[in-house]
């Protein structure tokens, strides 16, 4: 019913290091503090209705659009065993390569959200890769997300390691803990 993970983040090549935490919950309310040096604190959240944002670059601000369309979806606690529910068309692409291992290819469309391309493990069955395009203020980017490293913590498989490449740049993000079940105050989702 509830998720909290923490870990690190880098930022490269630059080599801006930080700390990260996230909450969240099956009401697809969501929290997270991205504290990265010289740069500060980034908070994102939803109450599961709206989603927001606050960080030195831009200030704080609400998502609308497809933007907040966006943030609902990957914000879902149930988001991997709900795909068909979330993504109203999704279509079997054939099979490729992600390093060494063969992935089913998923082309996933969702209403007023660009579409997203994922490499399921044929062996497993999980999520390896996920390209998507970021809806933001500044502008639509591609950023191809790679889950590296999963564990099963309470049951549930989890991804630990994440790499975004970025047009400009890789976020890595490694949780070194992950906790299910532990409780979660509210006012962690408000604005």
């Amino acid at each position: 019913k509830t998720r909290m993970m923490s870990g690190t983040v880098e930022l490269s090549p630059m080599g801006i290091k930080g700390t990260f935490e996230t909450s969240s919950t099956r009401e697809a309310k969501s929290f997270t503090k991205t504290n990265l040096a010289g740069i500060g604190e980034m908070l994102e959240g939803s109450d599961g209705k709206s989603a927001w944002a606050i960080n030195p670059i831009q200030g704080s601000r609400d998502k609308v659009g497809a933007e907040l369309a966006q943030a609902k979806i990957n914000g879902n606690f149930y988001r991997e065993i709900s795909l068909d529910k979330l993504f109203s068309k999704m279509e079997l692409k054939g099979v490729e390569k992600v390093g060494e291992k063969d992935t089913y290819v998923v082309v996933a469309t969702a209403e007023g959200v660009p579409a997203e391309t994922w490499y399921f493990e044929t062996a497993t069955g999980l999520l390896l890769r996920s390209d998507m395009t970021i809806v933001s203020p500044e502008g639509n980017q591609p950023a191809k997300v790679f889950f590296d490293e999963m564990r099963t913590v309470d049951g549930v498989v989890v991804p630990v390691k994440i790499r975004t490449q970025l047009p400009q740049f890789e976020i890595v993000m490694i949780a070194t803990d992950v906790k299910h079940g532990v409780a979660i105050e509210e006012t962690k989702f408000a604005k």
